[in-house]
């Protein structure tokens, strides 16, 4: 991911506050997806992780981006000079809307979705489309 990136994760933080433990919280949306919803919750689980259930809507399909894409990823990045982490791919379904169930063992860190070729991708290519940061 681009400083750019980090930096518009990091802003965007900075302006709506990071998420609570075991709260939810609404992401951001780029202004290049105004219609898109996210929201992100999160509970530490029974070892001391992090659990994520993390709900999209109005997300459109990713073959329908300009440029097309393959799949929308999920990542984690535990600060700016570390690297985007995938936890997994993100699903749309026919009404837009889709979500994802995943665990860290981070317990500070950025929540981003970007759009990639793969869903299997290792590394974050795409402008972060929903964002937000978590600290418990």
């Amino acid at each position: 991911m681009s400083s750019r990136g980090s930096t518009a994760i990091l802003a965007a933080a900075l302006l709506t506050g990071c998420a609570l433990f075991g709260g939810k919280v609404n992401m951001s949306a780029s202004p290049s997806m105004p219609a898109a919803e996210g929201s992100a919750r999160f509970s530490e689980t029974r070892n001391g992780n992090t659990s994520i259930v993390l709900r999209v809507k109005h997300l459109p399909h990713p073959d329908k981006l300009t440029p097309a894409a393959g799949s929308y990823v999920v990542w984690t990045q535990a600060n700016k000079d570390a690297a985007p982490q995938s936890i997994g791919a993100l699903k749309v379904d026919s009404n837009l809307s889709g979500s994802l169930l995943a665990e860290t063992p981070l317990h500070t860190f950025d929540l981003f979705v970007t759009a990639e070729a793969s869903g299997e991708t290792q590394q974050a290519s795409g402008q972060p489309l929903l964002w937000t940061s978590y600290s418990r």
